[in-house]
């Protein structure tokens, strides 16, 4: 609360706490031993004093923040969700005892326990898969409603309402437990959508104007899928993708890359990355990928151009000569950046998922990954950012609050997919354009 002193000094942020002393009122600042010395007299006549300081305290809480409706939408939403729990958690009771006599194979899928969480933490390295089939990028629009998402549970209510109803008089056990596995996977991505709601409607409110500056990103891109749908110009499509794309995407060089201009007019950009890890077969399987995605691409062989990645070995006991963290222990990544000194791209273990910092180091988490999208957390040491947009419809003040509006795939290359994209002739004369070409001596 702000307010003038009696001597005209301004004070402010004092908090609605009081200590009565001397006949006087005095206000602390809030987060602070700093007493705000407003001087209240009360001479004898107590009550007043009391009296002022209801009114004092009625005034600080009548501006009290309302919830807005989305946020009792989605309280609803969840004592709704805790009511489908709950009928799930009947049916299990009621199915566990039949299986468990007739047929206890069955019982392993009848948990209704979460699925275990995959190990995290330093050490640990994801399994590498095989790349799916490239195909075409295209623009994809994806929406998040919480009216949908209303929808949605308020059929799954129905449905196990209507599992519990056939149980009795049902003979076949597998076809009930597969029903039962069927409505628990939905109802978790239901709740993780509820979850999603619950951070991004509270960042729209909380960061008007930035997302207002992706709206417009939102509606260049719904322009350019419109175009793309009705064969509009080619011209004015690729106008608007280079508008998306250097708004939301532009290329950032990294420092210290530099092409070598080899014999018969090939060139080579070597890439030197730190690395902790020991595991030869994960770091091939990296450099392949990265091979295949980058030097074997059909623009990079046009070009003669091809990336060598170089891995440089930093021994964990020379990051932690006090000791080096067990295998899956839990690490501070970004304390754990700043050990490799004098290393300007590093890969690492210890995330708790994959992400990259554009120019700056890639930390793996544990979950499966293909060679492809290796090569895509490589692109961003490169220099390449991620293309897609994050904006919304509707009003902050309406009964759903707002759609959340996300649109993936704006550049047709391997940024805009990781796991289908290819790198595309714009990656690579992009490449050659920001890192020149240098004669070996």
């Amino acid at each position: 609360m702000d307010f003038w002193g009696h001597n005209g000094e301004y004070f402010s942020h004092c908090s609605i706490h009081m200590n009565i002393s001397r006949n006087r009122i005095w206000w602390r600042r809030a987060g602070s031993t700093e007493v705000c010395p407003v001087p209240f007299l009360l001479g004898y006549k107590w009550h007043l004093s009391i009296l002022l300081l209801i009114i004092l305290v009625l005034s600080a809480t009548a501006h009290t923040a309302q919830p807005l409706p989305w946020e009792e939408k989605h309280q609803q939403l969840l004592h709704q969700r805790d009511l489908i729990f709950e009928q799930l958690d009947e049916i299990h009771s009621v199915l566990v005892p039949r299986v468990q006599e007739e047929d206890p194979v069955l019982l392993k899928r009848l948990s209704l326990d979460p699925p275990q969480s995959r190990a995290t933490g330093y050490g640990l390295l994801p399994e590498v898969k095989d790349n799916a089939p490239q195909a075409p990028v295209a623009p994809k629009q994806t929406f998040y409603s919480l009216k949908w998402l209303e929808g949605r549970l308020n059929e799954e209510l129905e449905s196990v309402e209507k599992l519990a109803n056939d149980i009795p008089g049902t003979t076949k056990l597998e076809p009930l437990v597969a029903r039962f596995e069927q409505s628990l996977k939905k109802l978790r991505n239901l709740e993780n959508n509820l979850t999603y709601h619950k951070y991004w409607q509270k960042a729209v409110v909380q960061y008007a104007a930035y997302f207002r500056k992706k709206n417009e990103l939102v509606a260049l891109a719904r322009e350019m899928n419109t175009l793309i749908t009705n064969s509009g110009p080619p011209e004015k499509i690729a106008e608007l993708r280079q508008q998306l794309l250097q708004r939301t995407a532009p290329f950032r060089p990294t420092r210290g890359l530099q092409i070598l201009n080899l014999e018969e007019g090939e060139m080579v950009l070597p890439v030197t990355v730190c690395t902790d890890i020991e595991n030869l077969e994960f770091l091939h399987a990296f450099k392949e990928g990265v091979q295949e995605a980058f030097s074997l691409s059909s623009a990079a062989q046009t070009h003669r151009f091809s990336v060598d990645l170089i891995w440089r070995l930093i021994r964990a006991d020379t990051l932690y000569p006090d000791g080096v963290p067990v295998r899956g222990a839990s690490i501070v990544m970004s304390a754990h950046r700043t050990l490799f000194t004098n290393c300007s791209l590093v890969l690492t273990t210890g995330a708790p998922s994959l992400n990259a910092l554009v120019g700056n180091r890639i930390f793996l988490g544990t979950r499966p990954v293909s060679r492809r999208t290796l090569a895509h957390e490589f692109g961003h040491l490169l220099g390449f950012e991620d293309a897609y947009v994050r904006g919304y419809d509707g009003e902050t003040s309406g009964p759903y609050g707002v759609v959340i509006v996300e649109w993936t795939g704006l550049t047709a290359d391997l940024m805009g997919d990781s796991g289908r994209g290819r790198v595309s002739e714009e990656m690579i004369t992009t490449l050659i354009n920001a890192y020149g070409e240098l004669a070996v001596e």
